[in-house]
């Protein structure tokens, strides 16, 4: 390895750092809202670790979990657990669709965002 490729490495490892830093896991301040079939079933903080039990009319069981200003879904009784594979949502406008259930799970930020849209 040449010297010019260990600066180049070393400068890329840095932005990548920087740019972690900046974005940064969660938002402070965010809640997670949870609606069932257009009806809001409650607003929760990201910033209390907490775990969600629900039970819809359909005997869908879903539970969730919000840790490290993140919130996911652990486990679901759902065909095919989409919703428990779409993974940890943090980010303002982000959210979890559970079809069967008729569940959504979106973020909103105290703060607002600067992005319009996250990709992953």
């Amino acid at each position: 390895m040449k010297k010019r490729d260990k600066i180049f490495l070393s400068a890329v490892f840095i932005f990548s750092a920087a740019a972690m830093l900046i974005m940064g896991s969660g938002n402070k301040g965010a809640v997670a809202v949870i609606s069932i079939k257009d009806s809001e079933y409650g607003r929760y903080s990201l910033d209390i670790p907490r775990s969600i039990h629900i039970v819809n009319e359909n005997g869908i069981v879903n539970d969730l979990e919000i840790e490290d200003g993140c919130i996911y879904m652990k486990n679901a009784s759902c065909p095919g657990k989409d919703c428990v594979k779409s993974g940890r949502i943090c980010r303002d406008h982000e959210s979890i669709c559970c079809a069967p259930a008729g569940l959504i799970v979106t973020i909103e930020s105290g703060e607002g965002s600067k992005y319009d849209a996250v990709t992953k």
